[in-house]
């Protein structure tokens, strides 16, 4: 396995539950891709260099992890607001990630396609889409530098960082606290509990 490429993901407008019992996006935005990626993590290393991508997004920007209620189980749920915490979540993890591969010969990045016209964008935010289609890119813009993150010789040993554009780019650009380090290893710990992966990895 040369590449693991998290993409799938899904913004809800009202809170659901999935068939395990998680709040449905989490399930499917962060938990998901977790649990994927650690079990296939040894057959990765065995075909190394290899390389996880996951596919984050802008929105990511406007929230700041919150830890504390990552199933959105306080207050009134807002699907764009737990999409946005969700890719912050991911980048996030993908940074622990590249510290826990390091020296295995596997990479782990993110990235963020930008605004892409697509079925989930017109089917999630249909208000949004008809006020910005114009601008949106294509599908191929979107994916460029997921396929470039994947192939690209140089970044065979390249990891931790989000890009945009082919370009590294910082994780934080609004006027947003960052996440102090023990809120992102209590996500890691959060996503190692719900899994029930607490005897395959040491959290």
């Amino acid at each position: 396995l040369d590449v693991l490429i998290n993409n799938a993901g899904v913004l809800l407008s009202e809170r659901q539950i999935s068939v395990d019992g998680f709040e449905l996006s989490f399930a499917t935005n962060v938990l998901g891709p977790f649990v994927l990626t650690n079990l296939v993590t040894p057959l990765l290393a065995r075909s190394a260099p290899a390389r996880v991508i996951f596919v984050a997004s802008g929105g990511m920007y406007t929230q700041k992890l919150d830890v504390d209620d990552l199933q959105s189980e306080q207050g009134e749920f807002n699907g764009t607001v737990a999409y946005a915490q969700h890719k912050r979540a991911q980048v996030i993890l993908t940074e622990l990630w590249a510290e826990r591969l390091a020296g295995t010969g596997v990479t782990a990045n993110a990235m963020h396609p930008g605004w892409v016209d697509t079925p989930g964008v017109r089917r999630s935010l249909p208000a949004f889409w008809k006020l910005v289609r114009p601008f949106l890119r294509t599908p191929e813009q979107g994916a460029d530098t997921i396929v470039w993150l994947a192939v690209a010789p140089h970044l065979a040993s390249e990891g931790g960082r989000v890009w945009f554009d082919r370009r590294a780019r910082k994780t934080h650009k609004l006027a947003r606290p960052v996440s102090p380090p023990q809120d992102r290893w209590r996500l890691w710990d959060e996503c190692v509990r719900l899994s029930g992966l607490a005897g395959t990895l040491d959290g």
